[in-house]
């Protein structure tokens, strides 16, 4: 009797081990999700002041004549050529996985860094 007392804690104790284990997991991949939303709102916000801007300047570079045209043109496919690859690393971003979250945050911010310096460009290119 004593054994089987013994044997029925031991897995009592197994089975409250394994329940706050799961419970521990479960807390953690609440807290990776929340802190991988918090991330990809951020760089939203930061695509969609860029985007604004960038229609801004469209509308201007619209109305450019000749040479300036002609530059306003290339700037503007330049700038939606890194919107679209912002959009995809963060599309990217919300399907990683731990192993690869470090990666695409970094090719996230590549991304968004680049369609500024693009937006910067065609403002330059339209304001000449």
């Amino acid at each position: 009797k004593a054994a089987e007392a013994k044997a029925d804690e031991a897995a009592k104790a197994a089975k409250e081990a394994e329940a706050s284990a799961a419970k521990a997991k479960a807390e953690a991949d609440a807290k990776s999700k929340k802190a991988l939303a918090d991330l990809q709102a951020r760089y939203q916000k930061e695509i969609d002041a860029s985007s604004r801007k960038a229609t801004y300047l469209k509308e201007k570079a619209a109305k450019a004549t000749g040479t300036a045209k002609k530059n306003a043109d290339a700037a503007v496919a330049e700038l939606d050529t890194r919107a679209a690859a912002a959009k995809a690393s963060l599309d990217k971003l919300a399907a990683s996985s731990e192993t690869t979250l470090d990666a695409a945050k970094t090719q996230v911010e590549a991304d968004i860094s680049a369609l500024g310096k693009s937006v910067e460009s065609l403002e330059k290119t339209i304001t000449k």
